[in-house]
């Protein structure tokens, strides 16, 4: 096949599925999410059962995936300098990023200093907000809630609530007696 042909058919492809994604889903993605399945994707990585992970998503070394885990577009799963594990039912937003490394004394140092690594864990039962960076050797307990655009430099027990830069505890997540998901936020407003 000539290249000609093949880009004419590509094309073809590429707008058949762009037009079915649009009237099934009402969604406009980037070309590489219609042509690779996040479900193989997440297959590939050995991620449990029914999770899924974004084309565009970045997943290198150590990154050990549990069941019903969701991993938006635009992340970053490092597990390249200590392990990754997330648990499951988790969702992992947009542009999360996760890193099992710091090199930032290293280069303040001129590299006299070694880069900071440690092992990151994920409970289960957690959402992870969109923007949001986990810094090496962090432990997020079961049943959190990461606010969007915090910085989670410090552990977060389980049924927390945390957001910020650098992260706060602003609340916990309840369960009540029916089985139902309630959150109660500290007030810690002064004004």
């Amino acid at each position: 096949m000539r290249e000609d042909e093949f880009s004419q058919l590509f094309d073809q492809l590429m707008e058949s599925r762009r037009a079915d994604m649009k009237t099934k889903f009402n969604r406009v993605l980037p070309s590489g999410e219609l042509i690779f399945n996040r479900f193989d994707k997440a297959g590939c990585l050995h991620a449990g059962e029914d999770s899924s992970v974004y084309d565009t998503s970045v997943i290198m070394g150590d990154v050990e995936i549990g069941k019903h885990v969701w991993v938006g577009p635009y992340t970053i799963l490092e597990g390249i300098n200590a392990r990754l594990h997330i648990g499951d039912f988790v969702s992992i937003n947009a542009g999360v990023m996760i890193y099992t490394h710091d090199s930032t004394k290293y280069y303040l140092s001129g590299g006299t200093e070694k880069f900071c690594k440690g092992d990151v864990f994920i409970g289960n039962n957690v959402v992870i907000g969109t923007m949001s960076m986990i810094s090496c050797g962090v432990t997020i307990g079961n049943h959190c809630v990461v606010g969007a655009n915090s910085l989670v430099n410090s552990d977060i027990p389980d049924y927390s609530i945390a957001a910020g830069t650098p992260a706060r505890i602003i609340g916990k997540v309840v369960t009540s007696k029916n089985g139902k998901i309630e959150y109660e936020y500290f007030h810690t407003d002064k004004r």
